[in-house]
This record gives C-alpha cells, structure tokens and sequence, in this order.
C-alpha cells in the first residue's frame, strides 16, 4: 500500500511545508515489529528471551496485591493467586504469599495497574483511600490523577476491486486467503500473519490559518505547547489495509486511516473502588472534556478525508465510520448510488464544508473517539506539590526503596506511538538501579540484545 501514498502526500506537503524541511509533515514508514529478515518479533524477542537463563523469575498465575512497608521503607509485595497453575509456587490453590525485595521494589504496571497498587498500598489521595476502605500511609493525591491519552478516530474506506490486501478476507476467515498464510507462517515464521498491519504513516502540524480557524481556545493552547516547536506534530496517523473496527468486517474491500491527537488538552483518572485487588478500577477518560480538542478532530477528518480521496484505490466512504451529512450536502459521502458521482480523478479541489456539516463532523466526533491505548501520566514525575508521584530517579514521594518504572511517570503525552517510550523508561530505570546499587553500567552488564 505504502506506494500508492506518493501522490496524496505530495498534495499535503504542497500545501504545508517545504518536503525538505518537514516541519509541517514528516514522512514515516511505520515499524512492522519484525526483525531485520522478515520476522514477528517483540520486547520479549529483544529483552526477556536473552536473560532467561540468568538471574531471572517470571512467576505467572498471580495478581500484585498491594506493597508491603516496614515503617515507610518498602521490603516487598503481597500477591494472590487466583486459583491458576503457578509453577513457580508449586501450587493451583488460592494463596497470599509476600515476595520480599532485598534492595529496591520497582512497580511496572502500567499507567492503569501502577496506581491501583499504590492506592491499595496505602498511597494517594485520602478520599479515595477512605472511600476505598483502604487506611492511609502517605497523602499523595497525584496518584491515579492526570490520566492522559491520545484520542483516537479511525474512519474507513471501500477500496477498489483492483486492490488487494488479504488482511480483511484472513480476519472473515476465508480458507482460500487464511490456509495458505498461516500455513507461511508455520513454515517460515514471515508473510501476512508477521506483520502487524501498519503500512504507512505521517504526522502533521496545521497552519496558521488553520490554527485560528480552530478557534481562540486552541489558538491559546497551541501558542503554549507547539507553536514555536516546528517538529512538534499535533496530529499522528497510520494508513491499515483492512477494516478496523469492533464489529467484523463485511463483504468487500476496505482501508482504514486511523489517528489520533497527539496532545490533547483533556485529562481522565484512574482510582481504586475498594481494596479488592480483582475489583474493576474506576476509570474516567476525561476525552473531550476541555474545549481546546473537538476542533482538532474535526481538522484533521478534514485532512484525512483529503488524502484518502487521491488513493489509487479509493471508492468511497464506508458509511458507519464517517459523520452523518445531509445528503444535499457538497461534504455528502461518496456512494456507489449517488446520482452525481464522478469517476474523475481527484487533483486540486477540496470538500467544502458548511457549519452544518462541521456540526455533524463534531457528534461523529463524540459517538466515536476512542482510546488508543496510549495511556500515561497517572505517576507523573514531578515535584510533591504539582501532584507529582516520583521524583527524577523513580522514588516514589514519601516512602523509600519503592520506584515505579512505566509510561505512568510521564507527565504529559508525545508525539508518537509510546513502545519506544517505554522502553527508554525501562533502560533507564534499570541504569539508575545499577548506579544506586554500584553494579556498574547497564550497558557493560545487560546480555546482548536480539537483533531487530
């Protein structure tokens, strides 16, 4: 697919910036997460695979209860099987068990689980804690506070029957595409079934012209986070040759471009009910819930639309994804049976849009924003006072020898997809552990990483 994108992407750049500079958009080739010979690969190809035979435990079959405290230094954690097989523990029998640390407890449950731990351990904001049943240890209410995400739309195309990507027939499970794709795989461990779907990707920054038109609100935010940042995009898409969606996919051919905002003003929360470690968490997105990120949405499903349009195989909206204009409307979606269609190549003209239409663009907005499962910022590092969680070497404020070391210490989201991230969190976490044990450099002592 990633061929095809040459000719849309050089109507964006046209319009916004110099291709030599990209500062209004950069060109991006997403990562399959293959190795460099074609195969499926992970963090677990690249990090864990390596060390196993080393110093290494994976205990499975288990829940992190809460962190157990002696004073204010913690010494370990309290896990509870959950009546699965645990080898490690030799035992399928619901138990409490305490796994103590003998130097330092480092949390890494991500932006949802890190502060759940931490709340039922006794650390966060008060109410919730009482709320929770749960007796506080240390008033610190920037626990679970800030949820940041970024908000995705991921509206779909019919592609034309002169294109072909098998993911759509593969995922309807059609044995003529599925047998012989996964029979590749089992062979060679390469082909359809190693690739993660993304083909093509771009970030984009608006204009001037367009950040006014977005309204003062975002023109105040934009001034403070990224006006002056020239490489700082506001938008991230991934072009998808299938149809990505919660519902399976129908009959026919389909692409999808799915993006999303990548600093959006709104903030969620993520807190403890009660001190039940198998309780659902109440989580609060916070999407749409500041003025300055509905007008961006509704810039960039103008934008996409654009660019989906002057694809080769472009044949149309998929209606469910798309907003619900006016069929007498000049932003009407293109359909097999509209009256006035035209098979015209699409060069230089744009879809105008009415207020009524950005209207419609807007509910489209509300009914189907979505996660990207980028969720960060609920730790946040930053000082005490501004509800931070951990300070710049990964202690958590008030106690001692606890740390946490995932995308939750983020305190405001970026740019991109966060694997990489979280990654560089991890590297780094385990170089500040090494130099505050004095076992020397991370990068003398770690096994050599799987070639990706």
């Amino acid at each position: 697919m990633a061929k095809h994108t040459q000719k849309p992407v050089d109507w964006y750049y046209v319009r916004l910036r110099s291709v030599r500079t990209s500062r209004r958009i950069e060109r991006v080739m997403a990562p399959k997460l293959i190795t460099s010979d074609g195969k499926r690969s992970n963090v677990a190809d690249a990090y864990l695979h390596p060390c196993r035979t080393r110093n290494l435990t994976v205990v499975t079959g288990v829940t992190i209860d809460k962190v157990v405290f002696e004073g204010t230094r913690a010494i370990g954690v309290q896990v509870i099987g959950n009546n699965q097989p645990s080898a490690s523990f030799g035992t399928r029998e619901k138990y409490t068990k305490i796994v103590k640390a003998h130097r330092t407890v480092i949390l890494t449950c991500g932006a949802l689980g890190s502060p759940a731990v931490l709340e039922r351990s006794g650390i966060g904001n008060p109410d919730v804690l009482r709320a929770a049943g749960v007796k506080v240890k240390v008033d610190l209410p920037g626990v679970g506070h800030d949820l940041d995400d970024h908000q995705l739309i991921c509206p779909m195309y019919r592609a034309t029957e002169g294109y072909y990507e098998p993911f759509d027939q593969y995922a309807r499970g059609e044995k003529s595409v599925k047998g012989p794709i996964d029979e590749e795989y089992d062979r060679t461990g390469k082909g359809i079934a190693a690739s993660n779907g993304f083909d093509f990707g771009m970030k984009i920054r608006p204009t001037q012209e367009e950040v006014t038109s977005m309204g003062p609100a975002f023109e105040r935010y934009w001034k403070r986070i990224g006006a002056d940042k020239p490489d700082k995009p506001l938008y991230s898409n991934v072009i998808l040759p299938y149809f990505y969606s919660y519902r399976p996919p129908p009959e026919g051919k389909y692409f999808c471009i799915g993006g999303f905002h990548n600093y959006p003003a709104s903030r969620g929360s993520v807190h403890i009910r009660s001190s039940d470690p198998f309780a659902t968490p109440r989580a609060v997105s916070g999407f749409l819930t500041r003025p300055e990120d509905l007008p961006v949405h509704v810039w960039y499903y103008k934008k996409q639309r654009e660019f989906c349009r002057r694809l080769p195989f472009y044949e149309g909206e998929e209606p469910e994804s798309h907003p619900r204009f006016d069929p007498k409307s000049a932003a009407r979606l293109r359909t097999s049976d509209d009256p006035n269609r035209t098979d015209k190549p699409i060069e230089e003209d744009t879809i105008p849009y009415s207020a009524e239409d950005d209207k419609a663009i807007e509910q489209y907005v509300r009914e189907n924003v979505a996660t990207a499962y980028h969720s960060i910022g609920t730790c946040a590092m930053r000082k005490r006072e501004a509800k931070g969680v951990v300070d710049a070497r990964l202690n958590v404020h008030g106690v001692q020898s606890l740390k946490v070391a995932d995308l939750s210490i983020c305190p405001s989201n970026i740019g991109s997809n966060t694997t990489s991230v979280v990654l560089l969190i991890a590297e780094n976490a385990a170089q500040i552990f090494l130099e505050e044990q004095g076992d020397g450099s991370l990068h003398a002592s770690r096994p050599r990483a799987a070639k990706l």
